[in-house]
């Protein structure tokens, strides 16, 4: 009993960055007393403004005054569509998406196509490309980058609001509060991709760019229609692992936030908030839309709900991912499988910063605070070479081989899930198709970020090492196609404005996808 414990307390402290117990310390309480000063200063400052604000009615009446100028200008469907031809309400039937209520909504689509001869020849070469949006974002935040790959490359890009998510339509009043789930979203791009398909008279297979839930709910979407993605592109996709580490926390505050923000809505705090948040994210977001619709749109009570609401739908497609990789799950994986997979070098580990200016890309061998050890392993070292052996063959190829159980999803009855039922599902007989045999024939490239300043209480070292093993394990799923590239001076929240490097990578990608086809 004794040596067992020994054993597993040898084993979890592999699983911690190469630290001395008394750096830790010192660094731990340096931390804190200065996060508690901030945060009581913060607390001050923003109660005394608070009361200035709220009791002189300034701040009231300004947020009543630009609210209704987006419904107005800003945010007007008539007024966008006139500004933007590239734009375009699409009509999704009720039965798509169950969280709907049965009742059909429209959600807002940009596609973007080059335009000059050279390259609308050129695109005829490339494979489509589609933004599955993130948590709390939205078809605006990715406008640069889908505008450059079409500028740049002649890349013919599709980007789209999920229901009551931008510019697409509110959740219906009738709406009873349940959210949608991973089938929900994956058969509502499925529609979306079916209906630009049409419209470009084109079957290729796509270069899926999911950034943060975005790759999420790509994964989710190719267990359910299998064969449609010829390129998966990660930019920095939450790890599945927050099931089992941290999903009611995670789940408890981003509501929390949500409906905190909704509530304090009319005193125009969470628009400056928004403000000065975004400011120095602006120019990055490129110039197609103005800086009043990107705050104007995250200041509308629909924006507070449907964010609220699509942190359950991200576990839902985590859920998804998970049955579909069976034991090749990283919440699956033993201690010691977690660590060698934590642990394998990335393909490069990048320094860039669009935002701050701090460019060209540097491939560097600098590390982060949360990488496990001193060294990274190699896919050659004998330790590995025969943990990667064993982990290919956990592989699940058949789809009678998946436990249906844990997605979570009406088969009839959901069973009981740590975050609440989920509206939507799929019927018994629907096929979910591993996602193994399909990362064998993709192209996938992977962007993780690595600093977690700031980020420690509620990005656990454990939550970590399941995001690098994340990396690896997407990597060797793809077998010879795919790269990871580590970013350690960038957090999840700004390895998507850099704008210059997604773009190449994508571009690369469609080239690695011509040379594999």
């Amino acid at each position: 009993s004794n040596s067992a414990k020994s054993s597993n307390a040898g084993s979890k402290s592999l699983l911690q960055p190469m630290k001395s117990p008394e750096q830790n310390y010192v660094g731990v309480l340096l931390f804190g007393f200065i996060k508690t000063i901030f945060g009581v200063i913060f607390g001050l400052v923003f109660f005394i403004l608070f009361l200035l604000v709220t009791i002189t009615g300034i701040g009231p009446l300004v947020e009543f005054y630009l609210s209704k100028r987006d419904e107005k200008e800003a945010l007007n469907h008539d007024v966008i569509l006139q500004e933007h031809p590239e734009m375009f309400l699409l009509d999704i039937p009720g039965d798509i998406n169950k969280a709907s209520g049965g009742i059909a909504y429209r959600i807002m689509v940009r596609l973007t196509k080059p335009t000059s001869d050279y390259d609308t020849n050129n695109a005829e070469n490339l494979p489509p490309v589609i933004f599955p949006g993130g948590l709390a974002s939205n078809l605006m935040t990715m406008s640069r980058h889908q505008d450059e790959l079409t500028k740049q490359h002649g890349f013919t890009v599709v980007n789209f609001d999920r229901l009551g998510v931008g510019l697409s339509d509110p959740y219906p009043a009738s709406f009873n509060q349940q959210p949608p789930s991973a089938v929900d979203v994956a058969r509502e791009m499925n529609f979306v991709m079916t209906h630009c398909e049409s419209i470009l008279e084109t079957k290729k297979k796509w270069i899926c760019v999911g950034g943060s839930m975005g790759a999420n709910v790509a994964t989710a979407f190719m267990t359910l229609y299998p064969n449609r993605v010829g390129g998966f592109f990660n930019l920095d996709g939450l790890p599945h692992a927050f099931l089992k580490i941290q999903c009611k926390k995670f789940l408890h505050d981003g509501r929390m936030i949500m409906n905190m923000m909704r509530r304090l809505r009319w005193t125009g705090f969470p628009r400056l908030a928004f403000r000065l948040a975004l400011q120095s994210s602006l120019p990055v977001m490129g110039n197609a839309f103005t800086a009043q619709q990107l705050i104007g749109v995250m200041c509308r009570d629909q924006f507070f709900v449907a964010t609220g609401l699509e942190y359950t739908t991200l576990m839902s497609c985590c859920d998804l991912e998970c049955a579909a990789l069976g034991k090749q799950a990283t919440t699956e994986c033993d201690d010691e499988s977690l660590r060698l997979l934590a642990s394998l070098a990335p393909d490069e580990s990048v320094i860039i910063n669009e935002g701050k200016g701090i460019m060209p890309r540097n491939v560097t061998a600098e590390r982060s605070d949360s990488e496990l050890g001193d060294t990274y392993l190699t896919r050659l070292d004998d330790s590995f070479v025969a943990f990667e052996e064993s982990f290919c063959s956990l592989a699940l190829k058949n789809p009678d081989n998946i436990d249906k159980t844990k997605t979570c999803c009406n088969w009839p009855t959901p069973p009981k899930h740590p975050v609440g039922n989920f509206v939507g599902g799929v019927e018994s007989d629907t096929i979910i198709y591993p996602l193994a045999p399909q990362f064998k024939t993709l192209v996938v490239r992977i962007m993780c970020a690595r600093d977690y300043s700031g980020l420690e209480r509620d990005y656990t070292q454990e939550a970590r090492n399941h995001a690098a093993a994340r990396c690896t394990l997407q990597m060797l799923m793809s077998e010879s196609n795919g790269k990871v590239y580590y970013y350690p001076r960038l957090s999840h929240l700004n390895l998507w404005q850099q704008v210059t490097e997604v773009v190449a990578v994508t571009f690369e990608m469609s080239s690695a996808m011509a040379i594999q086809d």
